[in-house]
């Protein structure tokens, strides 16, 4: 099965759909406990989808840092002045927002925060303390963005590729987990998964990887490490490469699946777990436990579609600097 130019478009985008729609259903832990034994079917999604879905999106952040940047040859500075532009002003005006929703409805939350320079300064020195946890990501994608000459360099010779890649692989094993500063633990993890795709897109291993029998294959060994107990690298490769085929795959028969969302997962990051985290605060109220998987999609919807329904307002606003605080 060949894959000309605009299929190979279509199958990055519905990857990028489908990546999305995998930490949507992760976030969604209506009861605000992970994989709570309460709720095994849910419960097993989000084990499932927590064994390779941030790996899955630093796979392709690297490789459409490759097509945007590394291939055009674009410059360091440039580079990382546009990256701080996309990335440090939603993460900045995004950690402001949610100190002051948390410490208006701070009763409710489950990690109170406090209005104060310090915390504030913590929040991002240690992306982790932050008060919308997710913005850990943005920080370790921007640091690993600053290795951009290390990337460029490598790709040379490929006795340097294979160097970086084992140098990277050896990170993920074997750095200590615990560095929160500027999420270096986090950097040192998810580098092999971020260089891995843009080797990929690179060498257009698309063109190996787009067949049916590559689909069977990935698929068996997804299930497989899901449930054998094996170092969980073995388990996020092989979650990747499923994903990359089934994308692939459906790519040669429904272009424009996610197309309703696909476009907005930067916004959907941002922005989908508080209506998330609403939902939750539904249900607790509620305590019903019929309304579970009603509540359990309209998460999902609601994660997936009204940041759509917000960015394209703020869209409608002539504004660059509204439009940077919310990565459009």
């Amino acid at each position: 099965m060949n894959v000309g130019k605009e299929a190979k478009i279509y199958w990055i985008s519905i990857l990028q759909g489908w990546s999305m729609l995998l930490v949507v259903i992760g976030h969604v832990t209506l009861t605000n406990i992970f994989e709570n034994p309460a709720t095994p079917v849910s419960t097993e999604v989000e084990r499932i989808i927590y064994g390779f879905h941030m790996p899955l999106f630093m796979f392709i952040s690297g490789g459409l840092f490759y097509y945007t940047k590394i291939r055009k040859g674009k410059k360091y500075g440039v580079t990382i002045r546009d990256k701080a532009k996309r990335l440090l002003a939603p993460f900045i005006f995004f950690t402001l927002a949610t100190f002051v929703l948390k410490y208006i409805f701070n009763p409710l939350m489950k990690r109170p925060v406090e209005l104060s320079f310090k915390q504030i300064i913590n929040s991002i020195l240690y992306p982790a303390s932050n008060p919308l946890g997710e913005m850990w990501f943005i920080i370790t994608l921007f640091i690993i963005f600053l290795f951009y000459p290390v990337f460029k360099w490598s790709l040379q010779w490929n006795k340097c590729i294979v160097s970086v890649w084992i140098t990277a692989l050896l990170l993920n094993l074997f750095f200590p987990k615990d560095i929160e500063i500027l999420c270096f633990s986090q950097v040192a993890y998810y580098l092999v998964y971020f260089y891995s795709g843009l080797l990929f897109f690179k060498f257009d291993a698309y063109k190996y990887t787009d067949t049916k029998c590559f689909f069977v294959v990935s698929l068996m060994f997804f299930v497989l490490f899901n449930i054998l107990v094996l170092p969980v690298i073995f388990l996020t490769f092989t979650g990747i490469a499923f994903s990359v085929a089934l994308c692939l795959l459906l790519s040669h028969y429904w272009t424009r699946l996610f197309s309703s969302f696909r476009d907005y997962t930067f916004q959907i990051f941002l922005m989908g777990l508080f209506f998330q985290m609403g939902i939750r605060f539904l249900y607790a109220k509620l305590d019903n436990e019929l309304l579970y998987w009603p509540l359990y999609v309209l998460s999902i919807l609601l994660a997936l579609y009204m940041p759509v329904l917000i960015s394209k307002m703020i869209q409608k606003i002539e504004s660059p600097f509204i439009h940077q605080c919310f990565g459009l």
